[in-house]
Parts: C-alpha cells; sequence; structure tokens
C-alpha cells in the first residue's frame, strides 16, 4: 500500500536543509519527499530502523463523540506497517498489518487474517491509510502543479497527484501546502470515480528533535458530511521492533 523505502533517515535529513524557498525549482520527486518529510520526518529521529507512535481516534458525530487508541508500529526498511488496538475494550486484540501491496486484519474470532482494502475503517471515518499515513513519494505523481492563494493572502502550492499503483488506497489526491517550507496545509482523497471522500485538515504541526511532524488531523467525510473524526499523535518512540511482529502468517500462531 506503501511504497517510500527511499525515505530512510539521512535523506529526510539532507532535505529538511533544502532551499525551501526555491519551491519553483524543485522537481515534482522532491516536492513529493519534501512534504512527507514535513507530515512525517519526526517519526525517524534516531538510529532504529523502526518507530512506534499512538494515535488517538476521536470519532465526531452529532449525538456526540466516542474514541479508540492504537498504536502504530513501522519498519521503514521493509515498508511494513502495523496497527494494535489499545481501547476501547472490545477492539483490544484487533490488528492490521500493512505491506506494500496488501492490508491484513486479523481478530480473535477468526481462523486466519483477512485482506481489506487500504480504505477500510480503523475507527469512525479515518482508515487504515490515514491512521498509518499516507506517504506521496512512491505512491503518487504529480498530475498538476499550481500556486495559488489562501483566503488569508498566504502564498501555497497546490499538487494534483495521481496514484502510481492500484494498492494505493486513494488512487487520486489533491495536497495543498504552504509555499514557502511545503509544509502540508489541506489534502483532498479521490475514490476511483473523482468523488471527494475525505477532507483533511492538518491542524498542528511539532517537532520531534527540531525535526517536524503532523501532530493533529481533522478529517471531514465528503459522504456524510456531518461526520468529523479527529486523529492525534501522540508518544512517539524510535525504537527496535521484531521484524516478526510485522508477519501477518504469524497473527494468530
Amino acid at each position: 500500500m506503501h511504497r517510500f523505502t527511499a525515505l530512510g533517515a539521512l535523506l529526510w535529513a539532507l532535505l529538511a536543509l533544502t532551499a525551501l524557498g526555491a519551491q519553483a525549482d524543485l522537481s515534482d520527486e522532491e516536492l513529493l519527499q519534501q512534504m512527507d518529510f514535513q507530515r512525517f520526518g519526526g517519526y525517524i529521529t534516531g538510529e532504529a530502523p523502526t518507530t512506534s507512535f499512538t494515535v488517538e481516534i476521536v470519532a465526531q458525530r452529532p449525538d456526540g463523540s466516542k474514541q479508540a487508541v492504537v498504536q502504530v508500529s513501522f519498519h521503514l526498511a521493509l515498508n511494513l506497517f502495523r496497527i494494535d488496538y489499545l481501547s476501547p475494550e472490545e477492539l483490544v486484540g484487533d490488528v492490521f498489518i500493512v505491506t506494500s501491496e496488501e492490508v491484513f486484519f486479523w481478530n480473535p474470532d477468526l481462523l486466519e487474517p483477512l485482506k481489506v482494502n487500504g480504505r477500510f475503517e480503523v475507527f469512525g471515518d479515518a482508515t487504515v491509510a490515514e491512521v498509518v499515513g499516507i506517504f506521496f513519494q512512491g505512491s503518487y505523481a504529480v498530475a498538476q502543479r499550481d500556486a495559488i492563494t489562501l483566503n488569508d493572502g498566504a502564498p501555497a502550492l497546490r499538487l494534483a497527484l495521481t496514484a502510481t499503483s492500484e494498492a494505493v488506497a486513494f488512487p487520486r489526491a489533491e495536497v495543498t501546502a504552504d509555499a514557502q517550507t511545503l509544509r502540508p496545509i489541506n489534502l483532498k482523497l479521490f475514490d476511483e470515480s473523482g468523488d471527494l471522500l475525505h477532507d483533511n485538515t492538518f491542524t498542528a504541526y511539532a517537532e520531534v528533535n527540531g525535526v517536524p511532524y503532523f501532530e493533529t488531523q481533522l478529517l471531514d467525510n465528503q459522504i456524510v458530511p456531518v461526520n468529523q473524526t479527529l486523529l492525534t499523535i501522540t508518544n512517539i518512540q524510535n525504537r527496535e521492533i521484531d521484524p516478526a511482529t510485522f508477519d501477518p502468517t504469524r497473527l494468530g500462531g
């Protein structure tokens, strides 16, 4: 589902030193790399190729809100992700494992893992792809780039993206980023027919050891417009994780 093995810690560190003001001179690939770095760079600030972080997911509905907490683990070198539920209690034990091509779901009631789509919902409206993070480099090509002005008068860059593989959960996307830093502000996700499914706003950024990452993301469901889901990233740990943790054949074993 993701293809970003080139986005190693060294590359991201080099990208952070890029003259960001000259975005017009950057290639499409460099733009995508920098936008990934701005959203996810803080995940890789140590020497380990594996990182875990916690995602608090709050589904906001007209009749109230519900919350789940998951732990996301990933192995950058092997391009693998895992989602484990920490709460609510009835979901603890459910697991997603994401490879570059497939997504597997497991819970204790299953005899074997199920293959699901990257648009499978983890909680609320938040899909597997959105919870682990949608990387642009290696997954999308730039179909169009436009310099625009936001409502507040700030200059921005808008990219229309098309998926480079059928394994990518959302075949089309549109990202709007700050023109100076290339920090994404908004990400729209479309289905195969071009219908807008989710309108994501990156509402806050933070840093780990001076390296940025998005801290909160508000997901607006465009199919059911009254539904919103808020994702908050906490407890980022660059640490050693056994590669077997990401093996779907070991689920339930």
